[in-house]
Order: structure tokens, then sequence, then C-alpha cells
């Protein structure tokens, strides 16, 4: 029996029969078979993927990594629309990506410093009219949770500079700086989430189940989300008029910050719940910073802090969902 699944796929049902004292066996689809070209006598590897689950292979190699290469071409393209092909490229786990096209000289220091932009990828090759950057991502020497870290560690430095930037110090261009490397560490780890959804020896190599990947993707979007917020509200201090209040505010949501983190390493939720009842008071201050700067520079000043509030809320609402 063949029962149909999302995308056409087939879910086929089977029945337990016993052969033997120890031993049950079970038919295989004759489709299955086929499309492998497999027949009597022929090896199939079974590996468990889960208590519930079985996973058949063909081969004991089936999970070797795919050398996939892409050739991006750059003429008539803006900077940023060839940035964002790069991003997919590299998140989609391309191990070559070649940038072609009549233009690569007079682009070749901006599309080089695109490129500089992720991690372990490097330019191997350049001519004329091509650029050619190798992966060099060693799968064994990265850890999903020492990212984490330095993402997180990362965010804090450029929200305690942040608080030294209302006081007056000038320090916007570390900040720009430090925002790019938390960018860089977020299409990291989304490329390797990816890649562990669809490579199983990826995610046993990491350790990690469906479900993490769904949990730590959504904390690293919110972590990379606050450190844009962040960021812009470095360069717009000078909108406010109220300079203690808005510092009192960050000062709020730098500790709702700290605090959401502790929680999540700790799987602790009464630590979760309690930052995310700190949200309506954020905002209530957030608010009272529009009514002494009525201007639309502020206005965007309170929209990022409670963009940053309502994120760390997100990162608490991934711990109390944690089974």
């Amino acid at each position: 029996m063949a029962i149909e699944v999302k995308r056409g796929a087939k879910m086929h049902v089977r029945k337990l029969v016993k052969a033997g004292r120890a031993s049950h066996t079970i038919s295989l689809p004759k489709s299955w078979l086929d499309k492998n070209q497999l027949k009597k006598g022929d090896t199939i590897f079974i590996q468990e993927k889960s208590d519930a689950e079985l996973v058949l292979r063909t081969s004991q190699d089936d999970e070797k990594q795919e050398q996939k290469e892409i050739t991006i071409e750059v003429d008539n393209k803006s900077i940023g629309s060839i940035q964002r092909e790069i991003t997919s490229a590299y998140v989609n786990n391309y191990s070559k990506i070649n940038l072609a096209g009549k233009s690569i000289s007079q682009q070749s220091k901006k599309l080089r410093d695109v490129i500089h932009h992720f991690v372990a990828l490097e330019v191997d090759e350049q001519t004329s009219s091509k650029i050619s950057a190798k992966d060099l991502l060693n799968l064994n020497e990265i850890s999903i949770e020492k990212t984490i870290r330095r993402m997180d560690m990362t965010l804090r430095s450029i929200m305690q500079d942040t608080a030294a930037a209302i006081s007056g110090k000038k320090i916007e261009e570390s900040i720009e700086q430090r925002d790019n490397d938390v960018n860089r560490l977020y299409f990291l780890l989304f490329r390797l989430l990816k890649g562990a959804l669809n490579s199983q020896k990826i995610a046993q190599n990491f350790k990690i189940t469906n479900n993490d990947i769904l949990s730590i993707w959504y904390l690293t979007v919110n972590v990379e989300n606050i450190a844009d917020n962040t960021k812009t509200i470095s360069k717009l201090v000078d909108k406010i008029n109220d300079k203690e209040l808005l510092k009192d505010v960050c000062a709020d949501i730098l500790r709702a910050y700290t605090d959401v983190m502790k929680a999540y390493y700790n799987k602790n939720k009464q630590i979760a719940d309690e930052v995310a009842s700190r949200r309506i008071d954020i905002f209530t201050k957030s608010t009272k910073l529009l009514i002494k700067t009525p201007t639309a520079g502020a206005a965007e000043v309170i929209e990022n802090l409670k963009d940053m509030t309502t994120n760390i809320c997100n990162i608490a609402r991934i711990v109390l969902d944690a089974e």
C-alpha cells in the first residue's frame, strides 16, 4: 500500500513478517528498487535516525558532501543584487562561487569586499573577467554553540558601546564593524543549519535534531535583528533630547537581553518568563521619549527600541516553548 504525502512523495505501508526466531522482514517497494537499480543479493545500509525512524541507504557514502559550483554574472547589476546572489549561494552550501563579467576589473574591490563578508569564503583565483571564491569551511572545526556565544558576546559589546555613545563617546565606526561580524556569524549559522536539514550526517556531526535547528535558527534571527536595531540607535542618539531617559531604557533592554540569554543557555523558563513580563514597562518608557522629543528621528529610535524588546521576548518564547 502507498499513501500520497506532500510534493507527490509516497509513504509505503508494509507489515512485519516473522523470519526465524529473532528476525522480522519487510518487503521494499519495487519502484524504489528499480530507481536505485537494486537486485537480489545487493547490500542495503540501515541507519537508526531516531527511536521511531530508520533510514535506508544504498551506500555508506551517500552522505558524502556534494561539491557544488555556481557562476554569477555581474554585468549590469548593482553591488546589492550581486551580494544577495552570493549570499544565496553561500547559505545553500556551494563550495565554489564564480563571479563573471566584463565589469569585473572595475568592481574588483567591491566584489572582494562582499566575498570577505562570509566566514571561510576566500578568493582563490582572479582574472580581468572572473573572480572565483572557494569555500574553506571545515565542519569538524565548527561548533554551533561556540558560534552562538560569539554572536551573543559581540552583540553585548555593541549594546554597551551604544550606551556609551549616548553619553557622547564617538564609536559609531566600531559598532558598524561589529554589526558586520554579527551578520557574518548569522549567515554561517544559517548555512550550517540549512545543511543539517538536508544532510543527516551534518546533523549528527553537530548533534542536533530538527527541533534544535528550528529554535537555533529563530534565536539567530532575533539576535541579528537586535544588532541591527542597536546600530541604528547608535546613529540617531542626537535625535533624542532626554539622553538620561534614553540611557535608562537602553540599560533596561541590555539587562533583559543578558537575562534572556542566561535563560537560553540554562534552559531556565522562570527567568525567561520574568524577562517577557518586562515588555510593557520598557514600551511605556520608550513612549515617554517621543512625548519629550516629538520628531521623526525620535520616532525611529523608539521604533527600534520596541523592536529590540520584541526580539528579546521572542528569545524568551524559545525557552518557554522548549520541551
